[in-house]
């Protein structure tokens, strides 16, 4: 509501606002007035219906004064876009504009109306979208209110306080104050005051409630994008949030029980610490395997049985690694480390997998690195990256109308075969842009595949290694003829102890080798990884 210009009979009022709301930080410029910070926006004009009032109404858990914002002050605009009017508390009836946010003020030419003035409270946009809109230029939009007075979410374009003795140093009056909505995702109120400015005072009384907008499928700039929190495990994939100062990683999952999964579930750093398997497994590479302490069956050829049930090499027999490590050939050494896995994959305990493998998202929505994001034909790319409209990803602006085959990626504008540069785990090596078992053993490498004997590699078959009663991990090539007690290797599939192309029976016997990795291990992780990218969702 529009008032007289306020001065000295600001002050009490202000500074009762200050004893009540003492987090609060938006203050309008006149500081001379109203000492020391100015007027403490926005205040309580009832018996008006207030923005918390509002804010109540709608379901919304948000603090009218600490999470009023000057900025984000211009916007992405995304898919979905709406603008609702919501509220008035003024003798005129305002209406809604947008522009593109050049860094100068736009002219009048340049404002394009949403909700024209004189509309009714609950009248809602019903035109194109904004990213649809031939006046868009592909950048950040801002929005002002038009009608009478014209002021903009940009408070640099409003009049500016300059007389010294009501604002030192001088500054732009604030005019709107923005809200990030809690109840729905990438929405924010605008509230704007009406009434004038000038250079010695306003006519307003900083309410913020004469026309308030409620304003869908905008975000600010950098906001939806993947991104890292710095935490350890599970809790190290978050969304960029929009902030007052830009942008926070908002974190998406919460640390929870630690199971066998081939993941940090608790978040301490750790991956399967504390994982509970049946009696007589242990938890290895993200799967619960026979332990071969027990007795019943016995190491392959070449290693032994360690105390905690798992088949290790003699150079790792009294070889104690801190945690997060593994033993190989008697050397501690990060289950990752030296691995560079093919084309989109990523490494996870010494398995190279797609973090996307199982992942669904919703509509409008695409994986990025195993978290569901926005496509990127709704939401701007971050800086340095171009939209490819196929995949709906971010990517280098040389890739961004590059289509690629099965089995290779786009690098530099090139579509490069994912297994060129590509250091796979030990005992794998890559194929068709992924880590497999090495040709010859079937399932695994010599020290990864089943407790007895791995299958042939090939079509053309080798000769399992015997054995009592299971064959080896389901993974490579067309199984060969298994031993006299030993499973040839299935083809192409991938499971742990699946029997084919040989005698012997089916089996989750799987005394691995810490720091290696098969077939199955890799599907059970990625299975996982999926796990956790669902329960991410939240948006």
């Amino acid at each position: 509501m529009r008032l007289a210009p306020l001065f000295a009979s600001s002050l009490a009022l202000a500074a009762a606002f200050v004893a009540s709301s003492a987090g609060a930080t938006i203050y309008e410029p006149n500081n001379v007035q109203d000492p020391p910070n100015g007027l403490l926006v926005p205040i309580d004009s009832s018996p008006e219906i207030q923005l918390y009032t509002l804010f109540s109404q709608r379901g919304e858990t948000i603090d009218w004064h600490n999470d009023a914002h000057i900025t984000p002050n211009a916007f992405s605009p995304l898919c979905g876009f709406t603008a609702t009017y919501v509220l008035n508390q003024a003798g005129s009836h305002f209406g809604l504009a947008w522009y593109n946010e050049t860094g100068t003020a736009p002219a009048a030419t340049d404002l394009h109306v949403l909700v024209p003035a004189n509309s009714a409270v609950g009248t809602m946009f019903s035109g194109t979208t904004i990213k649809s809109d031939p006046a868009y230029t592909g950048g950040l939009v801002g929005f002002a209110l038009v009608g009478g007075e014209t002021h903009y979410t940009n408070s640099a374009y409003d009049n500016v306080c300059s007389d010294s003795s009501v604002c030192s140093p001088a500054a732009p009056w604030i005019t709107a104050l923005m809200y990030a909505s809690t109840a729905t995702p990438n929405a924010y109120y605008i509230c704007f005051e009406d009434g004038g400015t000038s250079s010695n005072g306003w006519n307003n009384d900083g309410d913020f409630n004469d026309d308030v907008f409620f304003l869908t499928g905008i975000t600010c700039s950098g906001g939806g994008q993947p991104c890292e929190t710095g935490k350890p495990g599970v809790c190290a994939s978050g969304i960029t949030q929009c902030s007052a100062t830009g942008t926070t990683c908002e974190q998406l999952t919460q640390p929870m029980t630690e199971v066998c999964n081939g993941l940090d579930d608790d978040c301490n750093g750790m991956v399967d610490d504390g994982a509970i398997c049946p009696v007589g497994e242990v938890c290895q590479k993200g799967t619960c395997v026979q332990s071969c302490s027990g007795g019943e069956f016995t190491c392959p050829p070449g290693l032994v049985c360690a105390s905690n049930g798992y088949c290790i090499a003699p150079a790792c027999a009294n070889v104690t690694c801190p945690a997060g490590q593994v033993c190989e050939a008697g050397t501690c050494k990060g289950p990752c480390d030296g691995v560079v896995c093919p084309g989109s994959q990523v490494c996870r305990v010494g398995v190279c997998l797609d973090p996307c493998a199982g992942v669904t998202c919703g509509n409008g929505q695409v994986c990025d690195d195993g978290v569901c994001v926005t496509s990127c034909s709704c939401l701007p790319c971050a800086t340095g990256k171009s939209c490819n409209a196929t995949s709906g990803l971010c990517v280098d602006p040389a890739c961004a109308t590059t289509i690629c085959t099965a089995g290779t990626t786009c690098m530099a504008g090139t579509c490069v075969a994912d297994c060129k540069g590509a250091v796979c785990p030990t005992g794998e090596t890559c194929t068709n842009g992924s880590c497999v078992a090495s040709p010859g053993t079937g399932g695994g490498s010599s020290t990864s595949s089943g407790f007895f004997g791995a299958g042939g590699g090939t079509a053309s078959g080798g000769t399992a290694s015997g054995g009592t009663a299971s064959g080896g991990t389901a993974s490579g090539g067309t199984g060969g003829a298994g031993g006299s007690n030993g499973a040839g290797g299935s083809g192409g599939t991938t499971g742990v102890g699946a029997s084919s192309g040989g005698t012997g029976s089916k089996s989750k016997c799987g005394c691995r080798v810490v720091g290696e990795a098969d077939g199955g291990e890799l599907a059970l992780a990625g299975l996982g990884l999926a796990i956790v990218a669902a329960r991410r969702r939240r948006r």
